[in-house]
């Protein structure tokens, strides 16, 4: 995972630096509401496997480097985005037939999105973007029979609206709202614990401020 990051990484700074006049840093912190499906194996012992389900609210903070009008398609310019954000759901209560099981979730994800001005002002636009990337995640699980510590690493997508506006020269602030996803993927639960499947959709909402880098 942190190859990926390097890799995405330089491909951006390296874009940035051939268009420093148009890129900019955008720093945010955002919250989620989001629903999860597990499917849980506790290895032998108990042989069938756990359905559970819960909706938990988790926080994250993002860092992002973007280029302005990059490329058209048509008219309509894009901008492209490289985000790195790290969310985390503290505690929360999976259930199912059976029984509570305290879980925490830990993910870091990048996202490489695109967006276009879709309604625009004086000092304000609203964009749309879609976007595609991957997440890694750390789970803690207990309950009946259970008690466990894993990771795993999914594909993710988003789609979203951002306003922004026009707060100094080379400032903006923004408010934006996502639909984001990840499909479920399996993955070791520790020995004799078996794996561990989880598929997640939430909505986000996010604050931040873009600072427009270069001359």
């Amino acid at each position: 995972m942190r190859l990926i990051y390097s890799v995405f990484a330089a491909l951006l700074l390296s874009i940035v630096s051939a268009t420093a006049g148009s890129s900019y840093l955008a720093l945010s912190l955002g919250t989620s509401f989001e629903n999860h499906d597990f499917d849980v194996w506790n290895g032998p012992a108990t042989p069938r496997r756990r359905a559970l389900t819960a909706s938990a609210r988790s926080s994250d903070y993002a860092v992002a480097f973007g280029v302005r009008d990059i490329f058209h398609i048509g008219k309509r310019p894009y901008d492209l985005e490289f985000e790195v954000f790290e969310r985390q759901n503290s505690h929360f209560t999976a259930t199912g037939a059976a029984g509570n099981h305290p879980t925490a979730i830990r993910t870091t994800s990048i996202l490489l999105s695109a967006w276009t001005p879709v309604a625009q002002g004086k000092k304000w636009t609203l964009k749309a973007g879609a976007g595609i990337g991957a997440r890694h995640s750390v789970y803690r699980m207990s309950g009946p029979s259970i008690s466990f510590t894993t990771t795993d690493r999914a594909p993710y997508a988003m789609v979203g609206l951002r306003l922004a506006k026009q707060a100094g020269a080379r400032t903006r602030v923004f408010t934006e709202i996502r639909a984001h996803t990840r499909p479920p993927i399996y993955s070791a639960g520790g020995p004799m614990q078996g794996p561990l499947e989880h598929n997640s959709a939430g909505i986000t909402l996010r604050i931040g401020i873009q600072i427009t880098l270069g001359k």
